[in-house]
Parts: C-alpha cells; structure tokens; sequence
C-alpha cells in the first residue's frame, strides 16, 4: 500500500508534498484532479474538501500539508524533522504555509495582466475565496515586501555555509518555502518576481538544492483505482483525545474560515491540539451493490473550524 496524491501539477502544496515523497525516497500513487471545481474522486473521499491537495494512504485521508507531512513521516525512511530544528520544521512550514504562502500569491499574482488569467479559475476562485483581481494588483507592493522579508532571513540563514535551513539536511521546513517561491517562478508572468527572490545571496543555490530532490517514484493511478484500494483497507486505530466543548463520537462539520468550500462531515474521533479526524460512510458505487465503507479524514486542528453538525 502506498500513499496517493491527489493533485494538480500547478499547486504549490502539491509540490511541497511531491518534494517530501522525494525527501522521504517514496514510492506513490498519482491521482490528477482539476484545478477548479468539481473534484468527484477526491470529494467522494473527502466528504468535501475540496482544495489541493489530499492525500489517501490505505482508508486514512490527510487533508492539508499540516496533516499530510507527519502522516508521510510516520511511514518511515528520511525524517522531514531533522536534527538541529526537529519539529521546528513543523512550526517554519506552518509560517509558509500561512502568511508566507499568501504573501507568495499576491505578489506573483500582482504581476500577471489580469487578462491573461484564465475565466475559469478566476470564476472558481471567486465564488470559493473571494478573489478581486483589482485588489491584487494595488496589494502588490506590499505583499512582495513580505515575500522579500522571508528571502532575506532565508539568506541570512544560509550564510554560514549550511546547505538547508537547519544544516546538511533537507527538512518540512525547506520544503514548505522552496514550493512558495517555486510558485512564482512556475508562472511564466510572475518570473521576475521569481528572479528578485532569488537574487538574495545563498537563496538560488538552496533552491536549487531542494529542487535536485525530486519527486520520488510516481505511479499513475486512475481514481477508481484509488478508491479500489479505500474500500479494500481498514482505517488505522485513532490516537488522541477529543477535547471539551467537543465529545467523543459527536457529529461534526470541518471547515475552512476563508473559504465558502462546503465542510466534512462525520463522526468526531479526535480532536486536540495534534490533529482532527471524522469517520465518515463513502456510498457503495452508483447503481450497483456495493456496501458503503468507512473511512477516515484527517485534517491539522491549525486552520480548521469544528463546528456540531
């Protein structure tokens, strides 16, 4: 069994995660799902969540990079937290993940002729989150200032010589910013926001060395494959507590404060300070009879909003 991605090849998460399968030397499942709504073979799993990216490893679903980095460091191999920072990877991913990957999009974003965006994405995104692309290019300025600000405390880190954030080794925390700036620079029309980024001395040749990790052995796989190998699996017993004002088996809705994307819901099994998970019932295939399956989605409690169902 082998953990499944599903993404798209443009997502910066996606890449975070792609590098970490490589961190890790693993071998994977590659779901493609679209860009833009609908994503019916992973929402089928989800309940849901609908962003990008998500990850399946047997009937256990990992939304969000928070979630799905230490369920890749439990199947072993490489750690993602090396010595010296150990789990102060989690908390440098978790800065770039958040203010830093918006500071990220808004200048690269700002960047593009608003013409050269594609309708469909930016209908998507702003029934989901609200996107004025007008707003985008007066908070340009602003938000390359942030981006440059990381840039420059990335290059005074690198100074000393070491090769990644915390020394010799690759870690979540390299992994997280390297697929923000990666971001930038995949877009042909936001390169030279790339470029300033990388201009700062050390920045280029950290990137280049987390970009030589690569992305590990991808296997194609289709989502009725995928979702083959969910109903054929059991969920992994939950470890954690469900903390008060939640109870234990509760039905609970998850969702995302800045986003109109409909929430999960299911069976609260945890939820604490470590991480979310719901059991949830997945439908039998469509006009034949198959049982429907349980299955568990995972979610970080950073970023996520628990609400009774």
């Amino acid at each position: 069994m082998i953990p499944i991605l599903y993404h798209y090849d443009i997502s910066p998460y996606a890449e975070l995660v792609r590098t970490g399968f490589g961190a890790k030397g693993l071998t994977w499942g590659s779901v493609m799902v679209s860009s833009i709504l609908p994503k019916p073979d992973q929402t089928r799993l989800t309940g849901g969540y609908c962003r990008t990216p998500v990850v399946q490893i047997g009937a256990d679903i990992y939304c969000d990079t928070l979630a799905i980095m230490p369920a890749l460091e439990a199947l072993g191999g490489h750690t993602l937290y090396p010595a010296p920072l150990g789990q102060m990877h989690r908390m440098a991913a978790s800065w770039a993940n958040g203010p830093q990957f918006t500071a990220h999009v808004i200048a690269g974003f700002s960047a593009i002729p608003p013409e050269s965006f594609d309708e469909n994405f930016v209908k998507d995104r702003q029934a989901r989150f609200g996107l004025n692309l007008a707003s985008l290019t007066a908070a340009g300025p602003h938000y390359l200032g942030q981006a440059l600000a990381c840039a420059d405390l990335l290059s005074h880190m690198l100074a000393d010589g070491r090769a990644f954030m915390g020394g010799d080794a690759p870690g979540a925390g390299d992994l997280a910013h390297y697929s923000n700036i990666w971001m930038v620079k995949k877009n042909p029309g936001s390169a030279a926001v790339a470029d300033q980024l990388l201009a700062l001395p050390h920045v280029a040749d950290w990137y280049a060395r987390v970009a030589g990790i690569g992305h590990g052995d991808r296997r194609e796989m289709t989502g009725a494959e995928a979702m083959a190998e969910a109903r054929a699996a059991t969920p992994i017993p939950v470890v954690g507590t469900v903390a008060a004002p939640y109870v234990a088996g509760m039905m609970a809705a998850v969702s995302q404060p800045e986003t109109k994307d409909p929430p999960t819901i299911g069976r609260l099994l945890r939820c604490d300070a470590g991480g979310i998970t719901l059991a949830r019932e997945v439908d039998g295939e469509p006009g034949f009879t198959v049982p429907k399956f349980t299955v568990h989605v995972h979610f970080p409690r950073l970023g996520q909003v628990v609400a009774p169902a």
